[in-house]
C-alpha cells in the first residue's frame, strides 16, 4: 500500500498543479457558463485556445519539473510532476463540452462522468496498482486514468459540433470574463492549499513525532486534510455546477437572488454540519477503514479540520454569486486577504504542530466565512441576520448529532466490534433519530419564514406527512 511519504509528495505536486490549472484555462470555461449568448465561434475559440495552453503548461511543468525537485530537496518530485503535468492537456479537451454540459444544466450526465472517472481511476486502477505494491506510482497513474475517463466521458456525453477555423474577436469576448475569473480562483485555490504545500517545505521545522520522520508528519497531515477535502469538493461541484449556473441565468433579479442565498444557505447548513458533527465522532473508524490503523495520528487533525469544512462550504455560495456578478474583481481583494492570512497562520503554527496548523486553518476559515457574508450584502443587499439566522437549523441538528454520537465516541456501546460494523451501526441509529425529531417537529427546520421540507414535490410531502402523524409543517 501507499506510504505516508507518498503521499505528502502528492500534496506538493497536486497543489502546484492544481493552481497552475486555473491559469491554464483563463476561465474560458466559466466564461462559457456565464455568457447569455453563444455563437459557435466562441465555442471554436474555447477549444483552440484551451488545447494551445494546455500543451503549453505540459510542456513548461516537465521542464520545469527538476526545478521544483529540487527547491523541495525531493528528487522524487521530479519524475511525478512530469507525468502529472499531462493533466493539463488532458483536461483542455474537456474544457467545452464540460462547460456546456453546465450551462444546459445536464447535471445527471455530469455525475455519470464523474463516476466513470472515479470507479475506473480511483477503485480499479488505483487500487490494483497499490495492491501490486506501486507505491506513489499508484497514485500517479490512477489520477492519470482518472482525468483521461473524465474527459473521454465528457465528450461522449456532450457531443459538440464548432467550425474548424478560429476567428479571435469571440475568443476575446470570452477571455475579458476569463481573466478576471483566473485571478479569482488562483486565489481561492492558493488560500485552500496553503497548508499542504508550505508543510513539506517547512517540515523540519515540525517538532518531532514519534515513529514519523517530519516529512512522513507532513503526510499524516495531507491525508487528514484531503479527508476533510471530500465533502468540500461533493459542495463546491453542487456550487459551481448548480448554483452557478443558476445564478447566471438569474444575474440581474436582486430579489430571486436573496431568496436563492437564503434558502442555499440553509440547505447547505442543514447538510454539512450534521455530516460534519458525525464525521468527527467517528473519525477514528473512518481514518482506520479509509487510510488504515498506521494513520491513527490523523484522527485530531482531522477532527479540528473537519469543522472548517462548515464554513469553507458556505462561503462557497458567495463564490457563485460573484461569478454570476461578474464581481471577481471586487471579490479578489476578499480572496487575497484570505490567502494572507492563511500563509501568516500556517507559518507561526508550523513549530507548534500539525494539529496547531490544523486550528490556524480553522480560524481563519471563520473569518474568511464572515467576509463572504459581507460580500453577499455588499452585491445584492443580503442582509447578515438572514444569512446567519439560515445556518441555526443545520446548527440545532449538529447539537443532536453530537449527542446521539456522544455514547459511542467515549465507548459506552459496543466498544470491542470492528470499525466498519461500529461505524454502520452508528450511522444507522443517528438516521433513525434525526429522521425522527425532524418528522415529529418539522419547525426545527425553518429559518426566515422558509420550510426546506415545502420545497419537496408534493408526492414526498404527502407521505412524510403521514409518517409524521400529519405533523409536518407547510
Amino acid at each position: 500500500m501507499i506510504a505516508p511519504e507518498s503521499f505528502a509528495l502528492m500534496g506538493v505536486v497536486l497543489s502546484i498543479m492544481g493552481f497552475a490549472e486555473i491559469f491554464s484555462q483563463v476561465g474560458i470555461g466559466p466564461a462559457i457558463i456565464q455568457r447569455k449568448e453563444l455563437h459557435p465561434q466562441h465555442l471554436s475559440g474555447a477549444f483552440y485556445t484551451s488545447l494551445i495552453l494546455g500543451v503549453t503548461f505540459t510542456l513548461g511543468f516537465v521542464l520545469a519539473a527538476p526545478f521544483f525537485a529540487s527547491t523541495y530537496h525531493i528528487p522524487e518530485l521530479e519524475p511525478i510532476m512530469q507525468v502529472v503535468s499531462t493533466s493539463f492537456t488532458i483536461a483542455a479537451l474537456a474544457v467545452v463540452p464540460r462547460s456546456l454540459m453546465l450551462k444546459e444544466m445536464k447535471f445527471k450526465s455530469f455525475f455519470i462522468a464523474g463516476m466513470i472517472s472515479i470507479v475506473g481511476g480511483n477503485l480499479i486502477i488505483g487500487l490494483w496498482l497499490a495492491y501490486l505494491d506501486f507505491g506513489v506510482w499508484a497514485y500517479v497513474w490512477a489520477l492519470f486514468a482518472q482525468n483521461a475517463l473524465m474527459t473521454f466521458s465528457y465528450w461522449v456525453l456532450q457531443p459538440v459540433r464548432f467550425p474548424l477555423y478560429w476567428k479571435w474577436k469571440y475568443t476575446k469576448d470570452l477571455i475579458a470574463y476569463g481573466a478576471s475569473s483566473t485571478v479569482f480562483n488562483a486565489l481561492n485555490y492558493a488560500a485552500t492549499k496553503v497548508d499542504v504545500t508550505l508543510l513539506p517545505k517547512y517540515a523540519g521545522k515540525l517538532p518531532a513525532t514519534p515513529g514519523l520522520d517530519r516529512l512522513g508528519a507532513a503526510g499524516i497531515y495531507e491525508r487528514s486534510a484531503y479527508v476533510m477535502s471530500l465533502p468540500i469538493t461533493i459542495m463546491a461541484k453542487l456550487s459551481d455546477n448548480v448554483l452557478f449556473s443558476g445564478m447566471s441565468k438569474m444575474q440581474e433579479e436582486t430579489e430571486r437572488l436573496k431568496r436563492l442565498i437564503a434558502i442555499a444557505t440553509q440547505m447547505l447548513a442543514l447538510a454539512i454540519i450534521p455530516i460534519v458533527v458525525f464525521s468527527a465522532a467517528f473519525s477514528n473508524e473512518l481514518i482506520t477503514i479509509y487510510l488504515g490503523p498506521k494513520f491513527s495520528q490523523a484522527i485530531p487533525i482531522l477532527q479540528i479540520l473537519l469543522f472548517a469544512v462548515i464554513f469553507r462550504t458556505l462561503s462557497r455560495l458567495a463564490d457563485s454569486l460573484v461569478r454570476a456578478k461578474d464581481a471577481v474583481v471586487k471579490a479578489s481583494w476578499y480572496k487575497a486577504f484570505y490567502l494572507l492570512i492563511m500563509i501568516v497562520g500556517v507559518y507561526i503554527a508550523v513549530p507548534f504542530g500539525t494539529k496547531w496548523i490544523a486550528a490556524s486553518i480553522l480560524f481563519t476559515t471563520i473569518i474568511h466565512y464572515l467576509m463572504s457574508i459581507h460580500l453577499c450584502h455588499i452585491l445584492i443587499g443580503s442582509s447578515w441576520s438572514t444569512q446567519l439566522k439560515a445556518t441555526l437549523p443545520g446548527f440545532k441538528l449538529g447539537a443532536i448529532t453530537a449527542i446521539v454520537c456522544a455514547p459511542f465516541e467515549l465507548e459506552w456501546f459496543i466498544p470491542e466490534v470492528a470499525p466498519l460494523l461500529r461505524l454502520l451501526i452508528g450511522f444507522i441509529v443517528w438516521v433513525a433519530i434525526i429522521l425522527g425529531i425532524v418528522l415529529r417537529s418539522p419547525k426545527i427546520l425553518d429559518a426566515n419564514g422558509i420550510s426546506p421540507l415545502s420545497l419537496l414535490p408534493e408526492k414526498i410531502k404527502q407521505k412524510l406527512g403521514k409518517w409524521g402523524n400529519g405533523k409536518m409543517g407547510k
